[in-house]
């Protein structure tokens, strides 16, 4: 009885090892104001950011009223570069699934399928 509770122990410990995390909410820009008025770091705020995976599509009047809000162009700068960033790796991921598809579709026959036709 004891090796069954032992063994019934073990599988919902690694059942909820398993579960995965839920993900944060993405931050405002209220958020990153009240951060910064908070005291946190350039460092602290930009992981926070990283962490939570927001992209900040800013306008130039959110960057104007960043700046007069106090936070740092150090912050608004990496607010700013979270969109392309996410573009450039959105881009990244299209990519590699157009070229695994079309190898997979067409082979690695000189690179190209046409070269098929002429042999």
């Amino acid at each position: 009885m004891t090796r069954i509770l032992a063994i019934a122990f073990v599988v919902v410990l690694l059942a909820g090892c398993a579960t995965p995390r839920p993900r944060p909410a993405p931050l405002t820009q209220a958020d990153i104001i009240s951060m910064v008025k908070a005291g946190l770091t350039d460092e602290d705020i930009m992981r926070r950011i990283d962490d939570t995976r927001t992209v900040f599509r800013l306008s130039s009047e959110d960057v104007i009223r960043l700046r007069n809000d106090g936070v740092p162009d150090r912050i608004v700068n990496y607010m700013l570069d979270t969109y392309t960033r996410a573009a450039v790796a959105e881009q990244r991921r299209r990519d590699a699934v157009d070229y695994d598809d079309y190898y997979f579709r067409y082979g690695f026959y000189y690179g190209h399928p046409w070269h098929r036709w002429y042999w």
